[in-house]
């Protein structure tokens, strides 16, 4: 499967965390999955229309994993995008659907660690395209985004300056269902490399960056 950089990073507005609602959406407001995780399930209103297909209980399933006691990691934002016309010329296919997770690492002062940053997307790069290398019809592009984390300051110099990684699930097909399947196949593929981050980063992987 693909893996590449996004350089669509958008930093027209400083993000912060926890954010409170969005612009767009007043009754879109954050929560704290990790205590509420009841909330997954009822909270996602991208993804009710599509309750039926399968990606939909695997996208659950990732986030539902994510927040949980085993990991070390956390989301703070989810959007899924229905299949449309595809304008990506180099993925041959009619239909285009894609998602998107912001993963932190769960230690907040470690997100504002630039070199433990660099560490995360590219562990998840080099994952990512050593599973299925001939499915060509998904992709996982990643990105980071400047974030205000406000439980270390949102002062100058009060140490809160740090960033978010943004992961958007790219999924291609002849027509809708190929799409929603193949996005099923991207999704799997996104928890499965996240698990053998979250064990990298339990063996102490991201810690021996700074003993050197």
């Amino acid at each position: 499967m693909d893996a590449l950089i996004s350089k669509q990073i958008d930093d027209s507005a400083l993000r912060s965390h926890p954010w409170t609602t969005m612009v767009s959406n007043a009754s879109n407001a954050y929560i704290d999955f990790k205590k509420q995780p009841k909330l997954i399930r009822s909270s996602l209103e991208d993804l009710i229309p599509f309750k039926k297909w399968d990606f939909v209980e695997q996208f659950y399933s990732l986030v539902e994993w994510i927040n949980s006691p085993t990991s070390t990691l956390e989301s703070n934002d989810c959007v899924f995008n229905a299949a449309d016309k595809n304008t990506d010329q180099q993925y041959p296919y009619a239909k285009k659907c894609s998602a998107r997770l912001m993963i932190l690492f769960r230690d907040i002062p470690e997100n504002c660690q630039e070199k433990s940053i660099h560490w995360l997307i590219n562990k998840i790069l080099t994952s990512v395209s050593t599973i299925k290398p001939n499915f060509k019809a998904g992709a996982i592009a990643l990105s980071h985004s400047p974030t205000c984390y406000l439980a270390l300051g949102d002062e100058p110099d009060t140490g809160g300056m740090g960033f978010q990684v943004t992961l958007t699930f790219l999924a291609y097909g002849k027509n809708e269902s190929k799409c929603y399947e193949n996005m099923n196949i991207v999704l799997k593929v996104a928890q499965s490399c996240l698990h053998s981050v979250n064990k990298d980063i339990q063996y102490g992987e991201l810690d021996a960056l700074y003993k050197e």
